[in-house]
């Protein structure tokens, strides 16, 4: 029985990590597919549909077409949201420029306002395409939903943030995992703790 149940387990374990590899060999194909600059958006958003639907039960998907699929019909609308984050992500950088050659009391101020400010970034980083693949939205309404869903849950954001350090720790030091492991891996997590969130706040919103 013992050994039954280690290799069912074993079985599993090998299953999910080919499937994260090959999720992970597509988004790094399909973001090379746009240029990177082009493909990225879309591809990220195609991987975290997958994972979704890994997520909630559904394993039986056609992983290459489904993500093909959501390639194409989402190109657009994720480009535009990964021009906010580069753009957004540029400007927060100038800004660390810019104060850092200030002076004066007012500088403490100005670097706490920052700071909120790189915080609420990150959250919407972790959650916006959670947030793209869960629900059909304006542009904007993303990132509200994005930062709710992160201040909601600063456990999960904790966790999220640990993972995603170790990839890159990982990524970095072991350089050959990063065609098999790094986008999915971080996606998954991200994933299940998104959608742990958006059940809890639904039961909350439909009981109340």
């Amino acid at each position: 029985m013992a050994m039954g149940s280690l290799s069912s387990w074993l079985y599993r374990m090998c299953e999910w990590i080919t499937r994260l590899v090959y999720v992970n060999l597509l988004w790094i194909g399909f973001s090379l597919l746009g240029l990177l600059l082009f493909g990225v958006g879309p591809a990220t958003s195609s991987m975290f549909m997958i994972i979704r639907k890994w997520v909630i039960g559904q394993e039986d998907v056609k992983v290459f077409s489904s993500f093909w699929r959501a390639y194409k019909k989402d190109f657009w609308k994720a480009n535009l949201l990964t021009l906010f984050l580069v753009a957004a992500g540029f400007l927060l950088y100038l800004d660390y420029k810019f104060i850092g050659n200030l002076e004066g009391w007012y500088t403490t101020i100005l670097s706490g306002l920052l700071l909120l400010l790189t915080l609420l970034y990150i959250v919407t980083l972790v959650y916006i395409f959670p947030v793209f693949v869960l629900f059909q939205l304006r542009p904007l309404q993303y990132i509200k939903y994005a930062i709710h869903f992160g201040v909601s849950s600063p456990l999960s954001m904790l966790l999220i943030i640990s993972s995603a350090l170790f990839m890159y720790y990982l990524t970095v030091n072991i350089p050959a995992t990063f065609p098999f492991l790094s986008g999915s891996v971080i996606s998954i997590v991200i994933m299940k703790r998104a959608q742990k969130t958006f059940s809890k706040l639904e039961d909350k919103y439909v009981t109340s």
